[in-house]
């Protein structure tokens, strides 16, 4: 058994390092020599990068964190009109990704856009007689980004709400506060470290986007990346730029880490009861129905209703031979991705509880880091450490380059990627093990292959599958590292929607992005059907 451990945990060391490997790379470019590429990007581009990005993150760290608090607040705390239908619709933005939302709200409301001449015709004015909000702007971008995004904060703070007693509510009105005062200075402090972990990662989702600000043309690190790479050829400048946006994601993880650490509410423990819930009526039931419907519309039905019609009047002309094709290669590199994250997940986790020592859980939370890293700066760093291998390695053996620009170097990003998105549901699965069972197997000498199959195995099904559908889906609507790793003439739905898009075909781009919100959506109906039966 002892071998067997051994084997386990040098796997795990040797699969951190790989693993860490991208990000180590890209760390050091901080400290290499300047080159003119670099001087000019520092003269001329860098201090907007700097500052679009901070204003993103600033902006949709206020958006989100009001629309995921006041939707989570209300749903929790009060019972209104459809409040029950908007327990559920308040998460379906998440199907949505960001990248699609803006594309259909370019083709909507920029000046060109149907609504916006819609709006101009049944006023008989011109654009410049009306006041006009511009969405292909960094306020634009905010705001796409905010109504997508969202669901961070309304899914952990209604999921905090839930577990904190009434008791806590009973006590506050004996001092006779109203409802606002008891909002203001009792529900809003003891939620703040869930408002705080919901907005973190979504001005992390945020900081790390392509598509919408490359399409509403803002500058930002992340366009910086492929502009620098593609446009002047520099990798290493490139990987500098990437080095400093790491450094900023790693600075907001610290920084929620430290508030997370220093504020924490405890519940009532065994005094715990459910809240009471108030019914709404008249106005305030209205008003609090407006507060759900309007992040419930713009971040889901406005755009799936636009997308379904631009749909149905374009599906004709783009699925054809070529439009299959990409759809299986999609569909392939999902699986193949999902399995091999999945498996190495689970491997991890395993390693934890097997050996149960301290050295295991750093080596997880080590790998667990790059899901915190954007897509751009991890393909960046994985080229840079394959080109490495390619040049000084395989170089040794062939002259050719066998492991740069394919398949290999994207599943390599979706594992740095989203491993910890695997290794958190095979632990939340471990954590209803009784460890007993571990003895019980050593009591009656039974070996560690059979104490896996027999006991873990049909216990963990439920974990290993979420763990493999929301991977699935997360590598079905990446763009990114997809873009800057695929090798060459290799197309996934979201690349071509990406394409389609800034060929100025927006119905047209409908259906690649159609494809992978149906995907989306069933594949959470999946795991949905999966949690209820677990």
């Amino acid at each position: 058994m002892k071998k067997s451990i051994s084997k386990i945990k040098i796997s795990s060391v040797f699969l951190t390092l790989l693993i860490s490997t991208p990000a180590i790379i890209i760390f050091l470019y901080l400290f290499i020599g300047h080159s003119d590429n670099w001087q000019h990007l520092k003269d001329t581009l860098l201090f907007t990068y700097i500052s679009n990005s901070l204003y993103i993150m600033i902006g949709v760290a206020i958006l989100t964190g009001i629309l995921g608090f006041s939707t989570a607040y209300l749903t929790s705390i009060y019972t209104f009109k459809f409040s029950k239908f908007f327990h559920y619709a308040l998460i379906l933005p998440f199907a949505m990704p960001t990248y699609i939302v803006a594309y259909i709200y370019g083709g909507m409301f920029n000046v060109a856009g149907t609504v916006t001449q819609f709006v101009l015709r049944v006023l008989d004015k011109n654009i410049n007689e009306i006041p006009f909000f511009d969405i292909m702007s960094i306020e634009g971008a905010i705001l796409v980004m905010s109504f997508v995004l969202y669901p961070y904060v309304y899914l952990i703070c209604k999921s905090y709400l839930s577990f904190e007693s009434a008791s806590i509510i009973d006590a506050a009105k004996t001092f006779n506060l109203s409802s606002w005062q008891i909002l203001r200075k009792v529900i809003i402090p003891i939620s703040r470290p869930a408002i705080v972990a919901g907005v973190t990662l979504a001005v992390m989702e945020a900081v790390a986007d392509f598509g919408v600000v490359d399409y509403y043309g803002v500058n930002t690190f992340v366009t910086g990346i492929f502009k620098t790479w593609f446009g002047m050829g520099s990798i290493n400048d490139a990987a500098k730029l990437a080095s400093i946006l790491m450094t900023f994601v790693f600075l907001l993880i610290i920084l929620e880490r430290i508030q997370r650490k220093n504020k924490v509410f405890k519940s009532s423990g065994k005094d715990f009861k459910p809240i009471d819930k108030v019914k709404l009526t008249g106005f305030k039931s209205f008003l609090a129905f407006s507060v759900c419907f309007i992040p419930f519309f713009f971040g889901f039905l406005l755009p799936f209703i636009q997308m379904t019609y631009w749909f149905a009047i374009t599906y004709k002309d783009i699925i054809d031979e070529e439009f299959i094709k990409i759809l299986y290669q999609t569909l392939t590199l999902a699986i193949i991705s999902a399995t091999i994250i999945t498996a190495m997940a689970l491997l991890f986790v395993y390693n934890i509880r097997k050996n149960k020592d301290k050295s295991s859980s750093v080596l997880t939370q080590i790998v667990k880091l790059g899901y915190s890293i954007p897509g751009a700066v991890i393909a960046v760093g994985i080229l840079s450490f394959f080109f490495f291998l390619d040049k000084y390695v395989i170089d040794f053996f062939t002259s050719s380059y066998i492991i740069s620009g394919t398949i290999l170097a994207i599943i390599f990003g979706y594992c740095v990627r989203f491993l910890a998105i695997g290794i958190n549901n095979f632990e939340a699965g471990f954590s209803r093990i009784p460890h007993t069972y571990d003895d019980a197997a050593k009591m009656l000498n039974v070996n560690e292959r059979r104490t896996f199959f027999t006991i873990f195995a049909p216990l963990l099904k439920n974990s290993a599958f979420s763990a493999f559908i929301i991977v699935f889906i997360e590598v079905i609507k990446e763009l990114p590292l997809t873009m800057i790793l695929r090798p060459f003439n290799y197309d996934t739905l979201a690349i071509l929607a990406l394409e389609l898009t800034q060929q100025s075909q927006f119905a047209e781009s409908s259906v690649p992005s159609m494809f992978i919100l149906l995907i989306g959506m069933i594949s959470v109906l999946l795991l949905a059907k999966n949690m209820n039966k677990a």
